[in-house]
């Protein structure tokens, strides 16, 4: 049986809404997900309510947390998070209003670079609450500015870029925080992509309690290389697509097995309820 662990939705800076997600998953044959927006948990009673059509797929909610730690950011996943918490919803509209008011930065920056873009364009791409970088990214597509969401970047968009604007300086131990005072399960996301390999042991020193093993740039070095570190260190494994609905086929095609569900929800029974 297989899963798909990371997956972004309209309610951040996907393309498919939380039910179509859900829908898809369904047709492939996924048996379990887990909703993973960018600082937002809006998405999931929406796909709640579509699994609640099928008797064979699993909703988990969860949350992918941006954080900026010595130059780099890192993406802190959170699973079966207690998502109604107010605590956690004025924590998360917060960091709404910040992404808002970067979009707004970046949209200046490209004003700037002599680009005919308002950050009323912006905001018309966001089917839900949530802006970020590829909202951007597509308003300079459409008008010719870039070819696709990866020339975006890394023409305008990317560090060290004329557009670029740096997140709100969340530290992934506020995230790891964040997600425990939630009753969740925090997880580093795509430590391959990480330059600063340090910030692995920072963070199991703190708490982490899991890292993403699979993802969709990880090489089969990499995969192999963190399902070692992961067993030798007592931690949980996860994996998932990282899908935005940019390549409507990525959705599911890594092969992730049922077992790190099980993992995950043996820890929340002994840990986080």
């Amino acid at each position: 049986m297989k899963v798909d662990l990371h997956i972004h939705t309209t309610f951040s800076d996907g393309r498919f809404t939380p039910a179509e997600v859900v829908k898809k998953s369904h047709v492939i044959g996924l048996k379990a997900i887990a909703i993973t927006d960018h600082d937002t948990v809006e998405g999931i009673p929406q796909a709640m309510e579509e699994a609640r059509k099928y008797n064979d797929i699993e909703v988990i909610p969860g949350l992918e947390i941006n954080t900026y730690y010595n130059g780099q950011e890192v993406h802190i996943l959170g699973y079966f998070i207690e998502y109604n918490k107010p605590d956690l919803k004025k924590i998360l509209t917060d960091l709404l209003q910040k992404r808002i008011e970067r979009a707004k930065k970046m949209t200046e920056k490209l004003k700037q670079l002599g680009i005919d873009i308002s950050f009323e364009e912006i905001k018309a791409r966001a089917t839900g609450p949530s802006l970020g970088r590829p909202h951007v990214a597509r308003v300079l597509i459409d008008k010719g500015y870039a070819k696709c969401i990866e020339d975006a970047f890394e023409k305008f968009l990317n560090p060290g870029r004329p557009a670029y604007v740096p997140r709100h300086k969340l530290t992934p131990f506020n995230a790891v925080d964040i997600i425990k005072q939630s009753k969740g399960i925090p997880v580093l996301a795509h430590p391959g992509l990480l330059y600063e390999k340090h910030i692995i042991h920072e963070l199991i020193d703190y708490g982490i309690m899991g890292i993403e093993v699979y993802h969709k740039d990880h090489t089969i070095e990499q995969v192999k290389y963190y399902m070692n570190f992961a067993s030798d260190r007592g931690l949980l494994m996860t994996g998932g697509s990282d899908s935005h609905g940019e390549t409507p086929l990525l959705l599911g095609t890594l092969d992730i097995p049922w077992e790190f569900v099980l993992k995950l929800k043996q820890e929340k029974s002994r840990c986080c309820m």
